[in-house]
């Protein structure tokens, strides 16, 4: 389990350096003026990120039964029924995702956007997926088969999905959903972002939605899933409203995501309960997402502009290698740990060596590669203007 920017998923909350490049390029003017730091989103974005992890290690009985030699839920008997709506934290990342593109894409263009985009989002990815062979192939559970050669090649292109190629990491699926978002984004992106436009985007995106689901048009369902638009809608709407302030239109395009939102993941949870024997309550689930819709709000409408520990952004940043990084290597940690050191133990030293290593994940990757790219690319695009003047 994309933020995008979340960053999921991602991709996702307040932007980065590499979403707000200073200076001018040939091709494109003058960079648009930098976007606040949302210092609110980034403490909402670690939330959602530890709930992720805190699923996939104490909440998922049947997939991490392998991993700890017995049934977490027998393991952690007091904290696996909380543990299990940790993977609620991913719909969060996208009612962020939507908040965060549309703050991060106002006054950009079409090439701008796609190149922070891409920026942000592949060196800490590749090297997840150079990571996640390592595992797979050297730290193996024993229990299933590990993705073939081409499948793993197929993951450095981020849409395996579509490709019918195994995710190296079960959390990739997130990305795929922030790059179909990505991509119908550049559509009103395209003429220029103003309050019209986007609102108008927005209602149009979620009526496909939810058309779409009767017709057979596997592409238009690829692009527009009923949950995963309302929550991208939902943080856009939200986004607006603090660009441009509340109104009724505003607050009727949130009031239709979220009940479009509430079917779709009532349904889906119920399913879950029947078909994968998930024990979740849909309903408590609705609840959980309910409230996270609330405190995007309040940030939405200023209520949060006072959040202002600098902190946070460090903490921001490490969620994308964090989420990308947790899955197969926590999960091979906890199998080697287990035995010798116990439960509890292995689980604080596996999350201490993950937040480590995203540290230096971001330090040492992310930003030194992010820089590299950007100058490259400029130096780049300056070559190709030059040459078409002459």
């Amino acid at each position: 389990m994309s933020q995008t920017d979340a960053k999921i998923p991602v991709q996702p909350g307040g932007t980065t350096p590499e979403d707000r490049p200073g200076g001018t390029t040939p091709e494109q003017g003058p960079s648009p003026a930098p976007a606040p730091r949302l210092y609110a989103l980034d403490a909402l974005r670690v939330v959602a990120a530890l709930s992720v992890l805190v699923f996939h290690f104490m909440g998922v009985d049947a997939a991490t039964k392998a991993n700890w030699g017995i049934n977490p839920k027998d393991l952690f008997p007091s904290v696996f029924p909380y543990a299990s709506y940790g993977s609620y934290g991913v719909q969060l990342f996208f009612i962020i995702s939507g908040f965060v593109i549309c703050l991060s894409a106002w006054d950009r263009t079409p090439g701008r956007f796609v190149q922070a985009r891409f920026l942000r989002l592949f060196p800490a990815y590749w090297f997840s997926v150079v990571v996640a062979v390592l595992v797979w192939r050297g730290l193996p559970d024993g229990q299933r088969t590990a993705p073939s050669f081409s499948e793993s090649l197929t993951n450095l292109t981020m849409v395996q999905a579509p490709l019918s190629a195994r995710h190296l990491v079960g959390a990739y699926w997130t990305l795929w959903v922030e790059l179909t978002f990505y991509l119908i984004f550049l559509v009103v992106l395209w003429k220029g972002l103003d309050y019209v436009r986007v609102s108008v985007f927005c209602w149009l995106w979620l009526l496909a939605s939810i058309l779409v689901q009767h017709d057979d048009v596997p592409l238009l369902g690829i692009f527009a899933q009923p949950l995963n638009t309302a929550l991208f809608v939902s943080g856009i709407a939200m986004y607006l409203m603090y660009r441009f302030g509340p109104d009724l239109k505003l607050w009727g395009l949130l009031a239709a995501s979220w009940l479009v939102m509430q079917s779709d993941l009532v349904q889906h949870a119920d399913q879950l309960r029947h078909e994968k024997g998930l024990d979740r309550d849909p309903y408590i689930a609705l609840a959980l997402v309910t409230v996270f819709y609330l405190v995007v709000l309040a940030v939405a409408l200023h209520k949060c502009d006072r959040f202002g520990w600098k902190w946070l952004a460090t903490a921001g940043a490490l969620v994308y290698p964090l989420y990308l990084l947790h899955e197969e290597l926590g999960w091979a940690m906890i199998r080697t740990l287990y035995g010798p050191v116990g439960a509890w133990a292995t689980l604080g030293i596996t999350t201490a060596v993950l937040l480590v290593l995203s540290w230096l994940v971001h330090r040492f990757v992310e930003r030194p590669s992010q820089r590299w790219l950007r100058n490259t690319l400029r130096k780049e695009s300056g070559k190709h203007q030059r040459a078409a003047r002459t």
